[in-house]
């Protein structure tokens, strides 16, 4: 064999290697699932209370019907979950069924609490929930009790915000309870304002491109914005304090426009609350 045709069926070889270990990791950053754990301590917490978070899913299936989801969540044992919206992608039938079957498989194992996204802001799918055992919460609040420890948790429904935006219009604060707010958007200043102990948003899937050190790479308006950017828009993935008062926003599970996630895989958030 000439050295010519050794050097191309070696390069083939590379290409093909090359190309292998792309799709792995591909494979491996969009459609396998990690958990992430949070720990919140609190004069006000008492119990421990264990919520799980499960955001940004857009009709994403792990395994048949979720089964690899939902023993991730029941491995975590949670005393209830919160689902913060785009639970599938707009006009997506077959994604708005694969959310509502989720759920309602959930919703006869845990209390199930949903407040929508901008994707899935819509009216069939909140009564499917409903009908499902799940309660949908539309600019309310719920009294929840863990052992010893008696929570609020707020819903609201809001797919932007507007400059005015203030929860004080909507909601009068008892500073007797640990107080949760469930919000598929993140909107930092006026819920840490408003008096919220802690907040659970979505929305940015953490980026869904992340790398090392620099973190998210593009959140659709700016290029890096973890490390340049101002105000909210900083608020891609994690625990962030303020003032005593706490935001976490989740990566999510799905992908969206497209399938691609690196450095930051599908996440099943677990929020520890715990006595200070």
């Amino acid at each position: 064999m000439s050295k010519r045709r050794e050097r191309k069926r070696h390069g083939c070889r590379n290409f093909l290697f090359f190309c292998l270990l792309c799709a792995g990791v591909w494979f491996y950053g969009t459609f396998t699932l990690t958990t992430t754990d949070v720990t919140v301590r609190s004069d006000q917490i008492s119990s421990p209370v264990t919520i799980v978070q499960l955001s940004d899913l857009h009709g994403y299936s792990f395994g048949e019907d979720n089964k690899y989801l939902i023993e991730r969540i029941k491995e975590a044992n949670p005393d209830f979950i919160v689902a913060t919206g785009d639970m599938f992608t707009a006009g997506d039938a077959d994604g708005q069924d694969v959310a509502v079957e989720l759920l309602g498989r959930l919703a006869k194992m845990y209390p199930v609490y949903s407040v929508n996204g901008e994707h899935d802001n819509d009216d069939r799918y909140e009564k499917r929930l409903t009908e499902a055992g799940v309660d949908v919460l539309e600019y309310e609040w719920r009294n929840i009790t863990v052992g010893s420890t008696v929570l609020r948790l707020y819903g609201i429904t809001n797919v932007y915000y507007s400059p005015t935006f203030d929860l004080t219009n909507e909601f009068d604060l008892d500073r007797g309870y640990f107080n949760i707010l469930a919000a598929h958007i993140a909107n930092f200043q006026p819920f840490a304002e408003f008096g919220m102990d802690l907040s659970l948003c979505g929305d940015t899937h953490g980026g869904q491109v992340r790398l090392p050190v620099a973190g998210c790479v593009y959140n659709g308006s700016e290029w890096f914005p973890e490390i340049q950017g101002e105000g909210d828009v900083i608020y891609q993935k994690g625990l962030y304090e303020k003032n005593g008062a706490k935001l976490f926003v989740s990566s999510g599970l799905g992908s969206y426009p497209i399938p691609l996630r690196f450095w930051n895989r599908p996440e099943v958030a677990v929020i520890h609350l715990e006595a200070e």
